[in-house]
């Protein structure tokens, strides 16, 4: 346990070593139109606002369309880079978004999603729409991830604002190389998932402690 839980801190700690501008391009495709604070009006094509500056920390914004922020981000997560959402393209009748994030060297990448699934139904006697947060977070990727390829970090983000809620963090268990990776499938009424990257300058190290996590996570 002990073990799994330095890897974990070893893997979001990288993000505050590495060099600027690790995502290089975010082209957001078949999304939902609409017209809202922070970018305005809006279609299906509009790529996301520029990542404020400083990255994941307290005050910035989360989403492109929403002026909710961050608030008690850990201290691990400081600096991460991220990617502002349109939490609107979280529309259940729209499932064919998609975000083709281009990073410029080998990463750890991260997917944030709202700890309201699987149970955003339950309460009023309905069905979830995912049986667990791992099944989301794998339907996102899909295309070009195997399954589980994203573990639960045991870390949240939360956000500010009049929908305050958290989300899980879940991460690479493996570096991933340069190059460009689809983002999608996210049929859901909850907040819109956060994508995140990190650049890793020990990739040794956490490769041999991510193989301890699997193992945990497959017993």
């Amino acid at each position: 346990m002990k073990k799994s839980l330095l890897f974990l801190v070893a893997l979001l700690c990288i993000g505050q070593l590495a060099s600027a501008d690790v995502i290089s391009n975010v082209d957001r495709t078949r999304g939902t139109s609409g017209d809202r604070p922070v970018i305005g009006a809006f279609d299906g094509d509009t790529d996301p606002i520029a990542m404020p500056a400083g990255g994941l920390k307290d005050g910035n914004y989360v989403f492109s369309d929403r002026e909710y922020t961050w608030i008690d981000v850990p201290g691990e997560l400081v600096g991460y880079e991220y990617v502002p959402t349109f939490n609107t393209d979280k529309d259940k009748e729209n499932i064919i978004v998609n975000y083709a994030v281009t990073i410029s060297e080998p990463a750890i990448l991260a997917i944030a999603v709202d700890d309201r699934i699987p149970d955003e139904y339950k309460a009023d006697g309905g069905v979830p729409e995912f049986l667990s947060q791992q099944e989301a977070v794998d339907l996102i990727v899909h295309t070009w991830a195997a399954p589980g390829l994203f573990v639960d970090t045991d870390l949240n983000l939360t956000i500010d604002g009049d929908n305050s809620h958290p989300l899980s963090v879940y991460a690479t268990s493996q570096v991933l190389d340069a190059g460009t990776y689809n983002f999608g499938l996210f049929p859901t009424g909850t907040n819109f998932y956060i994508i995140g990257a990190s650049p890793e300058p020990a990739t040794l190290a956490l490769l041999g402690l991510g193989g301890l996590v699997l193992r945990r996570r497959r017993k």
